[in-house]
């Protein structure tokens, strides 16, 4: 089986918006991460949840995560929302992405280790055509991958 096989449609967000849309889409859709699409809806990233659970932290808390331990529930619990001004863009990992897409014809294979080896959920599958440019396939997500391979280990 092929890549273009498994891919299916995935929920996207613009790296231009909220981080509380992202959180709204990764809680009620229960994602692990979500494909980041530039203006002309390419997919340029993938913004996992860790990525947005970080983002919601105050940044203190990362230059001294011993503070955790001094702050009260209530305020705690206070703290850890998005702020609404903050974008996708804020909260993606700093420098050049790591891979995130494959090309259509790959095989389950090829998938399973990019998935493996960067830990991202969502692995975007692009046809390049003849003039070079890619085209989005769809997406291939872990849930989508271990039913297949489960789904193999049966039959």
């Amino acid at each position: 089986m092929r890549a273009r096989d498994l891919a299916q449609p995935c929920a996207s967000i613009g790296i231009g918006d909220s981080l509380a849309l992202a959180a709204d889409l990764l809680v009620g859709q229960r994602l692990s991460g979500l494909l980041v699409v530039d203006a002309q809806a390419r997919p340029v990233a993938v913004l996992r949840a860790e990525h947005l659970i970080r983002a919601c932290l105050p940044r203190y808390l990362e230059q001294d995560p011993l503070l955790v331990r001094v702050i009260d529930e209530p305020h705690a619990d206070r703290l850890c929302v998005a702020p609404p001004e903050r974008l996708v863009a804020d909260c993606l990992p700093p420098g050049r992405a790591r891979q995130f897409s494959v090309a259509h014809d790959c095989t389950v294979l090829e998938v399973a280790e990019l998935m493996a080896r960067t830990g991202c959920p969502v692995v975007a599958v692009q046809e390049r055509s003849t003039h070079g440019a890619s085209r989005y396939v769809g997406a291939v997500t872990a849930a989508r991958l271990l039913a297949h391979l489960r789904q193999d280990a049966h039959a």
